[in-house]
């Protein structure tokens, strides 16, 4: 996501846009916080603001179990791990409101399409897989079926049916529609 970038305190947006729950978001290789409609990085936040994001982290089973499958032992490693592939960037909806974390469907900071955590750590919600994200991507630069089918060195019927897939896996009954909610996503 393309934010402006404030030169007083090299904090990636504007404060003020969240007033209710907490936005933790990854920017450039950084843990960041939206809470009370101020941005922080993460280790300047004080214990009220970083507790909650922790308590999100340790009850968060699923990824601490395929961190622990993957080989990622240590607890600040996997805390920075899942704060870039779980937690996100920046998507304008808190991921943190009272005792409830929503993660990021879709992770628009991860800009390795090919990544093999994909769908399995990050963007859990839409479970899109590297070669998904391609389709999509192909697909909103425009390109035709037969295009994409052809950048992507598969044949027509197999686009169509990967794409037919996409449009049951989203709930949508076109691929304009697709685009929208690959777009809405950050994809």
């Amino acid at each position: 996501m393309e934010t402006n970038l404030l030169k007083k305190d090299k904090s990636p947006i504007p404060a003020g846009i969240f007033g209710n729950g907490m936005e933790p978001f990854w920017y450039e290789n950084e843990k960041w916080v939206i809470a009370h409609a101020d941005v922080r990085r993460f280790d300047e936040c004080d214990s009220s603001i970083q507790q909650p994001i922790w308590k999100a982290f340790l009850n968060d089973k699923q990824s601490l179990a395929y961190l622990s499958k993957i080989g990622v032992k240590k607890a600040s490693e996997s805390f920075d791990r899942w704060y870039r592939c779980v937690v996100g960037g920046l998507d304008h909806v808190s991921d943190i409101v009272g005792d409830s974390f929503t993660p990021d469907a879709f992770n628009n900071m991860c800009s390795e399409s090919n990544c093999p955590h994909r769908g399995l750590l990050c963007g859990r919600a839409s479970g899109l897989r590297s070669f998904e994200i391609e389709t999509i991507r192909s697909l909103m630069q425009g390109k035709s079926m037969e295009q994409t089918a052809e950048s992507l060195y598969m044949s027509l019927p197999a686009i169509k049916s990967r794409v037919s897939k996409l449009h049951e896996k989203f709930e949508v009954t076109n691929t304009v529609a697709l685009i929208a909610m690959a777009t809405q996503l950050g994809i």
